[in-house]
């Protein structure tokens, strides 16, 4: 005999999931925002030190350091005994396969594309620190949720949705309020210039991954992210070297503030295994909003900590870009749902209303017959 399980279980199973989906993505969401402000914040402390003028160094050391992301997998695997080693490192290979088989071409210009788009997004984005406050510089890469879609849109011929047009616009005008508060032409406005392009170049680094990479596990993810702080310890460390001797980055060992930079590489770590390798534990929703939850924890930091006051226009401005990206992460069909609940609203309203008339009608029919 079958024994199948009552409808209830079964709707109480499919609860607990869905439910449980949004609580893990919830605490992503979080731990995202989170460790993004913190990072931001200490970056412009960092760079504040006249003695460490070095954002490429920064760039550098925090990118290199995605190396560990791989080996912290394995333990995990390792402790908690999830698949054998072999098999999580055969798994990760078939990111590099062209016709099944591991192709050197495949893995070599994968690894050095993506490790310098990142190097460059990282790069600007820290130059753009030091012209804007963290909560400006939040705001204009989490626009890149913005580019994404109009870039999948072109390249990737993803479906056509009008109501993210809108959103985008939202997205613009925010970007282009920043410009207008800043002033045209003053060195702010050089950084917002910085802000866009490091969140454009967010944006290219997250078509490509959908292009060339897909959907990858928790392994490939943490695996690819290692290879490119692996290609950027090798190979940019001879670029580093030559900005260093033409004093192009300003280091005076005897006042690097490592306090700060390594706390900042380990929430850039965080950041990224949170934004990367979690993709099967929840919905693709709830890690992009960890950018949107950023950035009013920048603000309110930048307030609090830095004394910083935002005018209207500012504010305006943040308002915009928040609800540009919001509308973009929200799935295509949301706007649908909450129509079927308007519309159900009054349809149960006049089937009650329906209801009380017919009762009523036959009581009237039947004390007339009496």
């Amino acid at each position: 005999m079958n024994h199948e399980d009552p409808p209830e279980n079964k709707q109480h199973w499919d609860w607990s999931s869905r439910h449980s989906r949004i609580l893990i993505g919830s605490l992503i969401s979080l731990a995202t925002a989170v460790a993004w402000v913190s990072f931001s914040e200490l970056i412009q402390d960092a760079l504040a030190n006249e003695n460490f003028n070095a954002p490429f160094t920064l760039a550098y050391v925090f990118t290199a350091f995605l190396i560990v992301l791989f080996p912290a997998f394995l333990c995990f695997a390792r402790i908690s005994k999830l698949r054998p080693i072999k098999d999580i490192l055969r798994e990760c290979l078939q990111l590099y396969q062209d016709n099944e088989e591991f192709s050197r071409l495949q893995f070599l210009w994968k690894s050095s594309a993506f490790f310098l788009v990142s190097i460059f997004t990282m790069y600007i984005y820290i130059r753009a620190l030091q012209r804007l406050g963290a909560a400006d510089c939040t705001a204009l890469f989490a626009a890149n949720h913005s580019f994404v879609y109009l870039l999948s849109w072109i390249i990737l011929f993803e479906k056509f949705i009008p109501m993210r047009i809108f959103a985008m616009i939202f997205s613009i005008t925010g970007i282009v309020l920043f410009a207008y508060v800043d002033g045209f032409g003053t060195p702010a406005m050089f950084g917002v210039v910085l802000g866009v392009t490091s969140s454009a170049g967010a944006a290219v680094y997250m078509v490509l991954y959908k292009k060339f990479v897909g959907e990858a596990s928790s392994a490939q993810a943490s695996f690819f992210l290692s290879i490119i702080g692996l290609f950027a310890l090798l190979f940019l460390w001879p670029l580093w070297l030559l900005l260093y001797l033409l004093r192009v980055e300003v280091i005076v060992w005897g006042h690097v503030p490592w306090g700060i930079i390594i706390p900042s590489a380990i929430l850039i770590i965080v950041y990224s295994a949170a934004k990367e390798c979690t993709v099967q534990l929840t919905y693709p929703m709830c890690i992009g909003m960890g950018l949107v939850l950023a950035i009013p924890l920048s603000a309110a930091a930048d307030t609090i900590w830095k004394g910083r006051e935002f005018s209207g226009m500012k504010i305006a401005a943040l308002v915009l870009i928040t609800t540009g990206v919001f509308l973009i992460l929200l799935p295509e069909n949301w706007h649908h749902h909450i129509c079927k609940h308007i519309r159900a609203k009054p349809r149960d309203s006049e089937q009650q209303s329906i209801g009380h008339s017919t009762t009523l009608r036959s009581r009237l029919s039947r004390t007339s017959y009496m």
